[in-house]
């Protein structure tokens, strides 16, 4: 969860410098990762139940990086309209709307009489954790090239989240085994 909420984070750091233009206009298209969370949530509360926890993460995961991955390519190939940048951000609001509730569901099912210090737990490793990914990552920006910088920390935290659903999917895999 900590890694998720840096990677939106960084983006909510770094677009505006990235990409500027009129307030309004850059606002609406920020407006595409919220959408994208609203979307992803849709889809976890009608499709999640029929996947394991563990799954439902990593494919959350890897669609996140599969959207930023494609956002460097655009601009790999010099296409700088804003939507080839925004567009692809779209992804971490979808991965997170499918991965934040699989996440706080499994940090409270651990020990069901303590859901909500497991709940308020969570939530501070997740605000706590998202806020030192994009202090590191603001070591990493400056105009120059600043898309590039913003969409490689992006995908980096990304990765890092994806690599940490992976190893919570092992772990709920060899839970299930075990029972």
């Amino acid at each position: 969860m900590a890694f998720s909420m840096g990677t939106l984070y960084v983006f909510l750091a770094g677009a505006p410098l990235a990409v500027g233009g009129p307030g309004a206009l850059l606002g609406l298209y920020m407006g595409l990762v919220p959408a994208g969370f609203v979307c992803g949530s849709f889809l976890a509360g009608r499709y999640a139940w029929r996947l394991s926890r563990g799954m439902v993460l990593v494919l959350a995961r890897v669609l996140t990086c599969l959207g930023l991955l494609v956002g460097l390519l655009l601009s790999a190939l010099g296409v700088t309209h804003p939507l080839a940048f925004f567009g692809p951000c779209m992804f971490i609001g979808i991965g997170n709307g499918l991965t934040l509730p699989a996440a706080n569901m499994g940090a409270m099912s651990v020990r069901s009489e303590l859901a909500g210090t497991a709940a308020g737990l969570a939530a501070a490793m997740s605000i706590g954790g998202g806020a030192l990914v994009v202090s590191v990552a603001g070591l990493f920006f400056s105009e120059a090239a600043a898309i590039d910088a913003l969409l490689t920390t992006m995908l980096a935290a990304a990765s890092l989240a994806l690599l940490a659903a992976i190893y919570a999917a092992a772990l709920d895999r060899r839970a299930g085994d075990a029972a």
